[in-house]
């Protein structure tokens, strides 16, 4: 009788030892995982981090692209551009589109590494530009200049603003 006894305590102590075993591996589990959250930089941060850096290296060079132009119209000479960005780089990011009888559900189309399908990136959108060049004071030489900048940036005329380079 007390083999019997003596047996079932020790199944019954193996059994709350297994409790307490799983009970201990699944919190060191949860604790693995959320230390891998914490100290693995996220790819939206980074990503974030680098739109602004992008943006203006856009415009640095929309504007020495510019004013190498403009320093090409007859009567201009040296020249300096500045440009001012409505907003930054924009991403369009593919859907999946499912079906129903009643309704329809759209998600974003993932990747294996679980980043969105990028389908179309936007240039920033250019707000106004404004111009300083030795010929900004001669009419004729401003409205070339400024039809020149609205064709190529599709920026209407009220947001060019063309004048004379300080001597």
């Amino acid at each position: 009788m007390n083999n019997k006894l003596f047996s079932r305590l020790k199944d019954l102590a193996q059994k709350e030892n297994r409790a307490r075993l799983a009970v201990l591996l699944g919190a060191a589990a949860m604790l693995l995982i959320l230390l891998s959250e914490l100290f693995t930089p996220s790819g939206k941060t980074a990503a974030a981090s680098a739109a602004p850096a992008d943006d203006n290296v856009y415009r640095q060079q929309l504007e020495q692209q510019l004013s190498d132009l403009i320093a090409q119209v007859e009567g201009a000479g040296k020249t300096t551009v500045m440009v001012t960005l409505e907003s930054g780089e924009e991403t369009i990011y593919a859907l999946d589109t499912l079906s129903g009888q009643t309704q329809e559900q759209q998600t974003h189309v993932l990747l294996d590494d679980g980043t969105a399908l990028a389908q179309t990136v936007c240039a920033p959108r250019v707000c106004g530009v404004a111009v300083v060049c030795e010929g900004g004071g001669d009419v004729r030489v401003a409205a070339r200049i400024t039809e020149l900048v609205g064709a190529l940036l599709d920026v209407p005329s009220n947001r060019i603003c063309v004048e004379q380079r300080r001597e």
